[in-house]
């Protein structure tokens, strides 16, 4: 099964300050988000989330977000994408990926289209307790 990386996603208590940092000091470009029409809960509020793309699609790169306690619950999800951070790789079979997490017993929580158009979800927690999301085209 092929793979790449989709994104890092980083928690950022002050999303503006982070993202001048990495455009300023790093370099890296803003770029706009856009949103599914299926959107989830996702705060729209660049005070909230930014995109430091690095232009081969419309939302790999950098992610940045401000922490949020209920984003979980409000997107009914076993983990919480917003605290801590987490890597989100590509895949590009993710019923398959999905089948052997059951099959292994692995807690995990699957989304359809709600952060990123085109994409479906996976987030899981990896033996050491590192978040980890994996995507796949619908």
């Amino acid at each position: 099964m092929g793979w790449s990386i989709h994104h890092v996603n980083l928690e950022a208590r002050d999303v503006r300050r982070t993202a001048a940092f990495y455009t300023d000091i790093l370099g890296m470009k803003e770029r706009p988000w856009t949103f599914p029409e299926t959107r989830g809960y996702l705060p729209g509020d660049p005070d909230k989330l930014a995109l430091l793309g690095d232009g081969r699609d419309g939302h790999s790169g950098l992610h940045l977000i401000a922490p949020d306690e209920s984003f979980a619950e409000k997107n009914d999800l076993a983990f919480n994408p917003s605290v801590g951070g987490h890597v989100a790789f590509n895949v590009p079979d993710l019923d398959a990926v999905i089948a052997r997490l059951r099959a292994a017993g692995v807690k995990h929580s699957v989304t359809s289209e709600f952060a990123i158009p085109g994409l479906r979800h996976v987030y899981l927690e990896d033996p050491e307790g590192n978040l980890v999301e994996v995507n796949g085209g619908i």
